[in-house]
């Protein structure tokens, strides 16, 4: 114990003056500090209240809150209330939480009606518990309108005498053979559009028709097929160019329309022109009945086409070609970048995705300038 405090002695005198004087402060002010600490911690603090001021304070809070209780039940109750027709004022003092009496006035500000008891329950905010305490009180008119209704009905329906053809009766007409007013326009607006019922069984076909309404009324239907005036022989006498027609030429052809006629001319733009007038069977829709009709009033001139240089074409210009496809497109770029420009369309036939009938379909429309 002598020699570590000697030790430490030795230590202590080899600083300097200000460093022996500066351990001695601090150290005195570290006990101080220690000490004061100590003094602080066994003084207990003094209360801010008493023990009974404490007492008075809650007791005058519980008073509070049982007046505010005893207003509320006064001026909340629950009554008798018809939720279609009671207003604000008295809602107000329904006995119903808030959140529910908002639902109610902005769901009839809405437009909306309750039928039923039930239909209260369906209120945002409601649960069973509080539909419980207040459906005795919800009164509501019973309604002797479905009664009526039905024997309105029962009286009106009869069966209707005579016959009607859908191709020419009337909204009023078809009403009275048991069409309701939206199967009846429905009806009409067919036949407007440029359709036409050739058998009792075309009728299905209108939205909103049903079975039920259908084979109620099938035996009153009678269609009178009248047969299309044959064209004069003058009429038939011309043809048209179908690289340079327009769409009021192609509506001179028969069986075309106006979606039919855009369509040709789509295609025709997408292709660069035809060179064949097969190629029409290639336009959506177009099938072979139509083709046949329209064949001999047709003629092509492949002079018009515009090909495509195929050695300077991108990607996406050949691409947008009906007759190309990804593969074909990316096989072709990749031998021009591999071997050159293309000389001769045969080169190609050693490619993948390409074949003899790709370079024949395709050889009208491109060129290797």
């Amino acid at each position: 114990m002598r020699k570590s405090w000697l030790k430490i002695k030795t230590e202590f005198l080899s600083y300097s003056r200000g460093d022996r004087v500066g351990i001695i402060v601090l150290s005195v002010l570290i006990v101080a500090l220690i000490g004061v600490r100590s003094l602080l911690n066994k003084k207990s603090p003094d209360p801010v209240l008493t023990q009974q001021q404490f007492k008075e304070i809650q007791q005058q809070w519980n008073f509070a809150l049982q007046a505010n209780e005893n207003t509320l039940t006064k001026s909340l109750s629950r009554f008798n209330f018809n939720p279609n027709t009671i207003d604000e004022s008295a809602l107000g003092s329904l006995d119903l939480p808030e959140q529910i009496k908002r639902n109610m006035i902005k769901y009839r500000a809405a437009g909306g009606s309750f039928s039923a008891k039930n239909d209260v329950r369906k209120l945002y905010g409601m649960n069973d518990s509080i539909f419980q305490q207040i459906e005795a009180f919800i009164v509501l008119p019973i309604k002797n309108e479905k009664v009526k209704l039905k024997n309105v009905e029962k009286a009106e329906f009869e069966k209707p005498s005579g016959f009607f053809d859908p191709n020419n009766a009337g909204v009023t007409e078809l009403q009275r053979f048991g069409f309701s007013s939206y199967q009846a326009n429905n009806i009409v607006s067919y036949r407007n559009s440029g359709g036409s019922y050739q058998k009792p069984e075309d009728l299905l076909k209108i939205y909103g028709l049903d079975s039920a309404t259908y084979n109620q009324i099938i035996p009153y239907i009678k269609i009178k097929v009248v047969a299309e005036p044959e064209k004069e022989t003058s009429e038939e006498l011309f043809t048209i160019e179908l690289n340079s027609a327009d769409t009021i030429d192609l509506l001179r052809l028969k069986g075309i329309g106006p979606v039919y006629a855009g369509r040709i001319i789509k295609y025709r733009n997408l292709l660069g022109g035809f060179h064949n007038s097969s190629q029409l069977l290639e336009v959506y829709g177009f099938s072979e009945e139509m083709f046949s009709a329209v064949q001999s009033s047709v003629t092509v001139d492949s002079t018009t086409i515009k090909p495509i240089r195929i050695n300077y074409a991108e990607f996406a210009e050949l691409l947008r070609h009906p007759y190309f496809d990804k593969s074909s497109v990316s096989a072709i770029l990749n031998e021009k970048d591999r071997n050159g420009p293309i000389k001769n369309l045969a080169e190609l036939e050693k490619l993948e995705f390409i074949d003899a009938e790709f370079i024949d379909k395709v050889r009208p429309y491109v060129t290797c300038r």
